[in-house]
């Protein structure tokens, strides 16, 4: 189920070491690489992976990622994409592996901004949602696969929009590889 559920999905900056296991699609993010747009401070970076099929209208998309290791910054999530200057991500995101946090990023004209949620402890499953209603979006995120908690609303600029590209991502910022198993994609169709 899980594969026939990916037949639609393609990369962009697809990364070097990508294979599949029992558990899932093993994902390795490159060093450096990352997706991040600040125009006041000339930042542009989008050479994360992004594993996406386009999808017209409202939906849910969930996905699962086991992560065993954290490494500082390595990001895996979920990602809504028009291009490279509107987009937004929501994915484990630290800066210290012994503070874990949620880290939801949005990308308005060029501009990124970054907000995070405190988790208690690290935990190496994690379930992000995205949710589409019209305009808006909607982050979520599980440690059980079952209790979801709201932590964004958001909108992306470039309206009117119908089609956008929503998937997995994974990126690894600094100088060091960082793998991760996505162990579940699910799109439905919203309300």
């Amino acid at each position: 189920m899980f594969l026939d559920s990916l037949k639609y999905f393609t990369w962009y900056n697809e990364p070097e070491n990508v294979r599949f296991a029992e558990g899932g699609m093993i994902v390795e993010a490159s060093p450096q690489t990352d997706f991040w747009q600040n125009n006041n401070h000339n930042i542009r970076k989008d050479n994360g992976h992004f594993f996406y099929s386009e999808y017209e209208g409202d939906f849910i998309l969930t996905v699962k990622w086991r992560t065993p290791k954290p490494i500082a910054f390595s990001q895996y999530g979920l990602m809504v994409r028009l291009n490279s200057m509107n987009w937004a991500k929501l994915s484990f995101m630290s800066q210290d592996t012994a503070i874990p946090q949620i880290g939801s990023i949005v990308t308005n004209n060029g501009n990124s901004d970054w907000s995070i949620t405190y988790l208690t402890d690290f935990q190496p499953e994690i379930w992000y949602r995205l949710v589409r209603r019209s305009n808006d979006f909607l982050f979520y995120y599980s440690l059980d696969g079952q209790k979801f908690r709201q932590i964004r609303l958001f909108d992306l600029n470039q309206l009117p929009m119908n089609t956008v590209k929503i998937g997995a991502y994974a990126c690894s910022p600094q100088n060091c590889t960082a793998e991760a198993i996505l162990e579940d994609v699910d799109i439905r169709r919203g309300k």
